[in-house]
């Protein structure tokens, strides 16, 4: 999986397929954070869900990129929000609505879907398209 930090509350991740973790710094002064690293974990587990959702539908799953992106709350500082936006060109429309309910299936987002507000959208394009 490649894991491309893209500021201090986005980051975007592809090629789930990878065995091994790619990390990419947009630039040198940014690093994977504890926080980043929570964030990836949802997002890793949400498309273990799309994975097994794919095996059924028989649609690919190799271009699905995900961007996360997360605000804080303070008193005591904690995720206020997190957004996740997938892409996958390969899905039919009328599949847009029944990924993104179960996208909201996944264990990290069912533990913590009581303290966190998640938002998922499902879009049937590539990222660049975006």
């Amino acid at each position: 999986m490649i894991v491309q930090v893209q500021g201090q509350t986005e980051l975007r991740l592809s090629r789930f397929d990878l065995d091994d973790l790619e990390i990419v710094l947009e630039n040198k002064m940014q690093k994977l954070s504890a926080l980043a690293m929570f964030v990836t974990s949802l997002g890793r587990c949400t498309f273990a869900v799309l994975d097994h959702y794919a095996l059924r539908m028989d649609v690919e799953i190799e271009n699905i990129v995900t961007k996360l992106t997360w605000s804080f709350d303070s008193d005591p500082t904690r995720f206020k929000a997190i957004d996740m936006d997938i892409y996958w060109p390969e899905l039919p429309e009328k599949r847009l609505k029944s990924v993104e309910r179960a996208a909201h299936k996944c264990t990290i987002h069912t533990t913590i879907h009581n303290c966190v507000e998640i938002n998922i959208r499902v879009f049937n394009r590539a990222d660049s398209e975006a």
